[in-house]
């Protein structure tokens, strides 16, 4: 498959995703697949989506490992895995309000898992955790939640230490930190 048409593939799917969770929580994880389909029909204006579209849509998904499709005697629900959620886990975080508390990340993880390591971090630094020191990250948004989902998705669980405080010593180093990173991202943006 060409280089474009996956990642248009991709951009569609994080598009799909994003759309379902934004959604309340309490529907996201068991959509009747009569009711998904009617969401997705109007789900873009710029897309024309039949049934068959979306049936290939939710096949796709699910070949993938972003959904679950659960029969029951009178249905069938559509329930998002954690994979999809860390897909877009930058997006639900950075919907989460900042406030006084921090929560402190630290991890000591073993080489042979290094690939697990690397993705586990790409995914706090996406979720908005800045490293202070060698191996401590902070965030100032209580998403302790989604630190331990991913933890479990990359199978690391083991170890990772969370830790969320009202107190530190260390606040300047911390704003410092978090200052940089709204720094790099308004320079980004002013540059696009």
């Amino acid at each position: 498959m060409e280089k474009k048409t996956k990642q248009k593939i991709k951009n569609f799917t994080i598009e799909v995703i994003d759309f379902f969770l934004g959604i309340p929580e309490s529907l996201v994880d068991a959509f009747d697949r009569k009711e998904f389909y009617r969401m997705m029909s109007g789900f873009s204006n710029e897309r024309e989506l039949t049934c068959a579209n979306i049936a290939g849509l939710i096949s796709g998904l699910k070949r993938r490992g972003y959904i679950e499709v659960r029969k029951t005697a009178n249905s069938e629900s559509i329930r998002f895995t954690n994979k999809a959620k860390l897909l877009i886990i930058d997006r639900i975080a950075i919907k989460k309000p900042t406030d006084k508390t921090h929560v402190f990340v630290s991890f000591d993880i073993p080489e042979q898992l290094r690939a697990n390591r690397d993705g586990f971090r790409r995914t706090i630094k996406r979720m908005g955790f800045r490293q202070i020191q060698k191996s401590l990250w902070v965030c100032n948004r209580n998403i302790g939640e989604y630190v331990e989902l991913a933890a479990k998705e990359y199978k690391v669980w083991l170890y990772i230490v969370y830790i969320v405080s009202d107190l530190t010593n260390i606040e300047k180093t911390i704003q410092s930190k978090l200052k940089n990173k709204e720094n790099r991202k308004s320079k980004r943006v002013k540059t696009e």
